[in-house]
């Protein structure tokens, strides 16, 4: 007999969760009260006891796998005998003749397979163009990862996107942040612009903030430079403390996001910050009169004609706001 393991409800409004790992694999005895598996809903990562002793005949769900409260995830049974399975008939009908090879007929239910030659330019344009497709889906997908993963690599200003193009598995932990090398292809590019405008506009309006200023212009440069991709901008202030600027009203709309950390070094006597990582980051400095800005970015995330097309933008704003109005 067989009990059946089903997907929890662990709060008031929660219609799915992700099964990030197995504690049992098949097979294993169980106790009643271990630790079998572990969920993580929108708000928790928790582990999931067993309520019957057994053995944990067969898990129907694998890991990483987001499904519906009440589903079916595994069974446990009194006895371990193994998985089920139907019993196969070896039994010859019939007598063998000894010069006649023997041709088994296999029904193949698996995916069908297509071989073709791809010698011609054609053909290989076609297979590029349909692998690009079956990798831009992929990217688009959702990113698996715990509650404390994401809010700490969302205060980072830290890509989840860079670990799946790593190859890590998913669903993404805390300690996976610190897992991605950094990129080899690490550039920074600097630009100075005049800060005559800015200043103005911060002159005229008690309510104008330079960091604001700085956060809607990076934002609305980038939207108009790359129409297909919504930004969010994370302020790093010089203390290290870092929060949301802007782009909570964009994130719902797209699915492509990329995060931007802005650092304003006007009040100090730096002149740029280079992170040397796999991040996005746009610093602002201030001499006299002018601005220095310095982006520096992976190669990876943004290729570099793209970043000179949003720097240049961003700097056209800066020097003349009316641009931020059209």
């Amino acid at each position: 007999m067989s009990y059946e393991v089903k997907m929890p409800q662990l709060g008031m409004n929660q219609d799915t969760a992700v099964v990030v790992a197995w504690f049992k694999k098949e097979g294993e005895k169980v106790e009643k009260g271990d630790p079998l598996f572990e969920v993580e809903t929108d708000k928790a990562t928790m582990e999931v006891e067993a309520q019957k002793e057994g053995y944990l005949s067969k898990i129907k769900v694998d890991e990483g796998s987001e499904v519906p409260v009440g589903q079916l995830l595994a069974l446990i049974s009194d006895n371990n005998e193994g998985s089920d399975t139907s019993q196969i008939d070896l039994t010859v009908s019939g007598p063998l003749e000894p010069n006649e090879p023997q041709i088994e007929t296999v029904k193949d239910m698996s995916t069908k397979i297509e071989v073709r030659n791809i010698e011609s330019p054609s053909d290989k344009k076609e297979l590029i163009n349909r692998s690009s497709s079956n990798y831009r889906a992929n990217a688009g997908t959702k990113i698996l990862a715990s509650p404390k993963a994401k809010f700490a690599a969302k205060e980072m200003g830290f890509d989840l996107a860079e670990l799946r193009n790593a190859g890590i598995s998913e669903p993404f932990h805390f300690g996976d942040l610190g897992r991605l090398p950094q990129s080899s292809n690490f550039s920074s590019i600097y630009m100075q612009v005049s800060a005559e405008a800015i200043n103005a506009l911060i002159l005229k309006s008690e309510s104008a903030q330079r960091s604001l200023l700085f956060s809607k212009f990076t934002s609305s440069a980038w939207s108009f430079v790359f129409e297909e991709s919504a930004i969010e901008v994370v302020f790093k202030d010089i203390n290290g403390e870092s929060y949301l600027e802007t782009g909570a009203d964009i994130v719902s709309l797209s699915s492509e996001v990329t995060t931007v950390t802005l650092i304003d070094l006007c009040d100090t006597r730096l002149s740029a910050y280079e992170t040397g990582s796999n991040n996005l980051t746009l610093s602002f400095s201030q001499f006299q009169n002018e601005f220095t800005v310095c982006l520096s970015f992976s190669e990876r995330i943004l290729q570099f004609s793209d970043a000179v097309k949003f720097l240049n933008e961003l700097g056209a704003r800066l020097e003349d706001p009316i641009l931020q109005l059209i």
